[in-house]
């Protein structure tokens, strides 16, 4: 954690009124976004993680709220607008530190899609937080109720990206992708690896064991 900040980013609000201007710029730390193609060089941001002051916190929720833009930079994400969009949800929190005599605040902003897209099983598109091939059939087997076995996953991963289903997102301190398919689509081609032979069921009968993934594992790690 010692140069944990060389990861982190920056969020810009800049709101215009006829009596002030509000400039604010608070550290970001984590970020997830999808590049639209109309207009360019804009995101819809799927979640923002920034620490800051109790003034500016409150302003940037109060943003995120009302639908406002924002300008977001940092390791691997050019300058970009971004909007979290109509229903977002924001969590707030405090990180009390050493030395410092009030904690710093910390705000979560989360989108309507990515908050509801681990419930949601009848979706074509499914926003998951880290790229890895556990992770992303794991979640999509639990979130689809798919029939299968952790050994299956490099598999499900490589047909994903034969069929272009899988497609990398913006991410700060963490590597997420857009999954496009639904159930049906996928137990088609489980279908098809199991009558070719290229995924087999365990030559053993009873429960099957999925390892557990902590978020240390889907979080990118501070620079050291």
């Amino acid at each position: 954690m010692k140069n944990a900040h060389l990861r982190f980013g920056w969020l810009t609000y800049v709101k215009t009124t006829e009596k002030a201007v509000t400039n604010i710029r608070l550290r970001l730390d984590r970020f997830i976004g999808e590049v639209l193609p109309d207009p360019p060089r804009q995101a819809k941001a799927h979640l923002i993680s920034v620490i800051g002051g109790d003034t500016q916190i409150a302003a940037v929720s109060a943003a995120i709220s009302m639908g406002e833009r924002f300008m977001v930079e940092g390791p691997g994400v050019p300058p970009i607008r971004v909007c979290l969009e109509r229903n977002p949800q924001c969590y707030k929190g405090a990180l009390q530190l050493p030395g410092r005599k009030k904690p710093l605040r910390h705000l979560i902003g989360v989108s309507e899609e990515f908050a509801a897209s681990g419930t949601l099983a009848g979706t074509d598109r499914t926003l998951l937080a880290d790229s890895g091939a556990s992770f992303v059939w794991s979640s999509l087997a639990q979130i689809h109720g798919i029939p299968g076995i952790p050994d299956w996953a490099e598999w499900f991963l490589r047909q994903l990206e034969k069929r272009k289903a899988v497609v990398p997102m913006l991410g700060l301190g963490c590597n997420p992708v857009l999954v496009k398919g639904n159930k049906e689509q996928f137990l088609s081609w489980l279908g098809d690896g199991l009558w070719g032979g290229d995924i087999r069921f365990p030559e053993y009968s009873g429960s099957i064991h999925w390892p557990s993934l902590e978020l240390k594992q889907i979080v990118l790690p501070a620079e050291s």
